[in-house]
């Protein structure tokens, strides 16, 4: 993408749509993810999710990425760090959490990740947010809190760490240091070469993982049901959804982008009504008014370096 067009597209409503289409993905990630716990092996979905994006991408952008071998050699510690951060953390780690952890205590945990993004942009990169981003990422996380609390502050008054809300902790920290050192892939790489080079590194990084998990634990399962599942989650989420994503955090900044948290927060709950049969009350609607309050603050605010 050249300047004037990158210019163009951040001044356009683009990188919002494909923040809410990509966090209508990711939501529907998190119903699979729950469904199949205790069916499918978490190493086993996160190797074979990337083993699908990468045959998919491969005939697109294969050629383009080994004519760029070379930049590839020059930052591999940054695309191996990357690689960690997306598979094993970011990726596996969310389908490995759902073996331990309650869905109320996985949902207030993963609302870590804005604060998370905020903090290693900060440390690496010296940017900061506005007090009207502040007050953004405060009144979204209060519609959060509000959606998985179903209202009832009782419910986050009782809840206690386990190992699975650890597990989850370390996943959004997963996201957002691969969210955050996008920034350092260099500028001649497109969306498409990005996620083929992160995904064949993080591939590398999960085999071992896998292969143990199949020899230790269990195997992947050789049924319609899973190719279907993993059919999904390996175009649908790891191509389309975190390249839109890739390409919103590229064009808004990490910090602003974190909006899509609680967008995927919002969609997920109207997922859970719709395919488990939950019914609306009151505090759904409370919660999406402070999410998109918090939204709009956030989408208004510039990305900013602290001084």
């Amino acid at each position: 993408m050249s300047n004037a067009q990158d210019s163009r597209f951040r001044q356009g409503l683009w990188p919002y749509a494909m923040i809410l289409a990509a966090a209508f993905i990711l939501a529907s990630n998190h119903i699979i993810g729950r469904w199949v716990q205790g069916d499918m092996p978490p190493m086993g979905i996160g190797f074979w999710r990337l083993f699908i994006a990468t045959a998919v991408l491969m005939p697109f952008a294969g050629r383009s990425v080994w004519a760029k071998r070379g930049l590839l050699r020059q930052h591999w510690k940054l695309f191996v760090v990357m690689a960690v951060a997306l598979g094993p953390f970011g990726n596996a780690a969310v389908y490995v959490a759902y073996h331990f952890t309650t869905a109320i205590n996985g949902g207030v945990v993963s609302t870590a990740q804005p604060v998370a993004t905020v903090l290693i942009t900060f440390f690496l990169f010296k940017e900061s947010i506005t007090r009207v981003q502040t007050l953004g990422i405060v009144l979204a996380t209060v519609g959060v809190f509000v959606i998985i609390s179903r209202g009832d502050l009782a419910i986050l008054a009782a809840l206690k760490p386990n190992i699975g809300d650890l597990i989850m902790l370390a996943a959004m920290f997963g996201f957002a240091v691969h969210n955050s050192l996008l920034r350092k892939i260099p500028s001649s790489f497109t969306t498409a070469e990005i996620l083929l080079s992160v995904q064949c590194f993080s591939m590398l990084v999960m085999l071992p993982l896998y292969v143990t998990e199949t020899i230790v634990f269990k195997p992947m399962p050789v049924t319609w049901e899973a190719a279907a599942v993993m059919a999904w989650v390996g175009i649908g989420v790891a191509i389309i959804a975190v390249g839109f994503t890739n390409t919103s955090i590229l064009a808004l900044g990490a910090n602003k982008a974190t909006i899509s948290n609680y967008i995927r927060a919002i969609i997920t709950a109207g997922l859970a009504i719709l395919i488990l049969g939950e019914r609306l009350d009151l505090f759904h609607l409370v919660a999406f008014a402070f999410v998109v309050a918090g939204v709009v603050m956030l989408g208004r605010g510039r990305r900013v370096r602290a001084a």
